[in-house]
């Protein structure tokens, strides 16, 4: 069974700058306690769903550092009191002083002494689509990229005990590699209109930088292209009236962050990549 949990990601009201983003991480504790674990995968319940196929096609391929097994959604609240597992799983995630529902793949560590999910310590978040959006392609062919930015995620925090939830974001900006020596793959429909043509999109971004499809990004995903960018975006669906747009960009080998921003939408309006994105990206 799904449950609601309130995720330690803040977004300040001004709503601007990588500092104002706290992403989940563990203690030093509780990260030495995940390698020791077994990482059990939550099913969904949805019947029609693709989400169960595909999660479990993409840990197969990606998942390495720990041991895993695949359960049900029904299972999981018996399993998570034990001491020796961990849980991925898609869930309700909310930001603090909004009720604004995302859904987001979360992984979190099992223990005697949690009572309910939300007492369980999240290790890692990122943000898959808008809780209740049904449009599963939208992401499905990037569950690799962030499944290995799990993993990464747990290895940094196990590295750097000193990182904080509110200064982790500016380890990934601080340490990722220069764009330079990348190529951005982006979907069209994932730009601004402005940007929309090779010409455009070369004036506005200084390095490499190509449209591609979804099966194309996939594709760099399995292969561990280390010299691959991606964008995962998160937008409104179905003029519902929601008002955030969460833009991420990420290598597909590591899943590092390069570029991360949250933005306030006008009402029923996208989000997308646009020119002063590829501007700040640019720059780290």
């Amino acid at each position: 069974m799904r449950r609601l949990t309130i995720l330690l990601i803040t977004i300040a009201t001004a709503l601007q700058g990588f500092s104002q983003i706290k992403m989940p991480m563990g203690s030093s504790a509780e990260v030495e306690k995940f390698y020791k674990t077994t990482t059990y995968v939550v099913m969904k319940n949805e019947f029609m769903s693709d989400y169960n196929e595909k999660i479990k096609e993409t840990i197969e391929k990606h998942w390495t550092i720990t041991p895993y097994k695949f359960i049900k959604a029904s299972e999981f609240e018996k399993l998570s009191h034990d001491d020796d597992k961990s849980f991925l799983m898609a869930n309700i995630a909310y930001f603090d002083n909004d009720d604004t529902k995302f859904e987001f793949l979360i992984l979190s560590l099992g223990g005697s002494k949690y009572k309910t999910f939300n007492d369980m310590p999240t290790l890692c978040a990122i943000p898959l689509c808008y809780y209740e959006d049904e449009d599963e392609d939208k992401y499905l062919y990037k569950l690799g990229a962030m499944l290995k930015h799990c993993q990464t995620h747990i290895e940094i925090c196990h590295k750097h005990p000193e990182l904080k939830k509110e200064t982790i974001l500016d380890y990934y900006m601080n340490n990722s590699s220069s764009p330079a020596d990348k190529k951005l793959y982006l979907l069209k429909d994932e730009v601004s209109e402005d940007l929309r043509s090779n010409s455009n999109l070369k004036s506005a971004y200084p390095y490499e930088a190509e449209f591609v499809t979804s099966e194309r990004i996939e594709e760099l995903i399995d292969k561990n292209d280390d010299k691959a960018l991606i964008a995962l975006i998160i937008n409104p669906f179905e003029d519902n009236g929601l008002q955030y747009c969460i833009k991420i960009i990420i290598d597909v080998k590591e899943g590092m962050i390069y570029y991360y921003d949250f933005q306030k939408l006008k009402k029923n309006t996208y989000g997308y990549i646009t020119s002063d994105d590829l501007k700040k990206l640019s720059k780290q």
